[in-house]
């Protein structure tokens, strides 16, 4: 029945017309078995008329009716390729868009790789760079201790050395003292044994002195006798310098460094 329809809707005018021959030859043969007697010819003319009047007017009812489902299935048909192309439209749209996002997605994708790397990169370099630091910080804090080091052991050094120079002054003073007292206690002899060989001028008087230098060798042998500086005549000086020859060899001093080729002294006599 479909079938039939399609192909009606294909082609309406020669359908028209073989239906318009069927019923006609069904009306002929319908009136031909109705009536026992033989109709007369135009009767039978006048009653195929009418059965084909009546017949086109129910065929042009189905017509129209067909042509309104045919117009509505066309409008259906154009609602439904409209909605087709819509959809067309609408999906090109989405895919249109998805391959814009897609694209997006592709370019934020290589964005955000480029910028991981670029991140990386500044990491690395952040990295390298605090490592740097920390090595000169770590270099610079090394050679700070070391010349702290060498400040401190300087300093210990010369705390030592003033300790030592402090002590050995100390010492050298002390030694000097000691020396210096027995220096004195050296000429103090010399000065004695002299004043024991001295004998008296008649001129002498109180108040007399000499500068006396006396050149002697190891052992206190007297080799040479000068008197400056003197307060008294030269019967004084003289009696000064015999005194000193007497009195060879001179006494030793009780350190063995104290000895000098050379002695000055000062000769001053004391008697009543």
């Amino acid at each position: 029945m479909r079938a039939l329809i399609k192909e009606i809707l294909a082609n309406p005018v020669a359908m028209m017309l073989a239906i318009l021959v069927h019923v006609a030859l069904a009306g002929i043969l319908f009136v031909s078995l109705e009536w026992t007697d033989a109709p007369t010819p135009r009767q039978v003319e006048v009653n195929v008329v009418k059965a084909v009047a009546i017949d086109e007017k129910k065929i042009q009812v189905e017509l129209n009716k067909l042509r309104k489902a045919e117009a509505k299935k066309k409008k259906k048909a154009r609602k439904l390729d409209k909605k087709a192309r819509d959809a067309e439209k609408k999906r090109k749209r989405e895919e249109k868009k998805l391959a814009k996002l897609r694209k997006e997605q592709k370019a934020e994708k290589k964005r955000a790789a480029k910028d991981r790397a670029k991140k990386k990169k500044e990491v690395e370099r952040l990295k390298a760079e605090r490592i740097t630091e920390e090595k000169r910080l770590a270099d610079v804090e090394a050679k700070h201790k070391q010349l702290e080091d060498r400040k401190r052991r300087e300093a210990e050094a010369k705390a030592m050395q003033a300790a030592i120079a402090a002590e050995q002054a100390a010492l050298n003073k002390a030694e000097q003292k000691r020396l210096s007292s027995l220096r004195g206690q050296y000429i103090a002899d010399i000065q004695s044994k002299v004043a024991r060989n001295w004998i008296r001028p008649a001129s002498a008087r109180q108040g007399l002195s000499c500068k006396v230098v006396v050149n002697q060798i190891p052992g206190g042998e007297v080799i040479n006798v000068r008197t400056t500086k003197c307060i008294g005549d030269d019967v004084f000086r003289r009696s000064v310098e015999s005194a000193v020859y007497k009195a060879s060899p001179l006494p030793r001093p009780s350190d063995p460094g104290l000895f000098d080729r050379e002695i000055v002294f000062n000769f001053k006599p004391q008697f009543k």
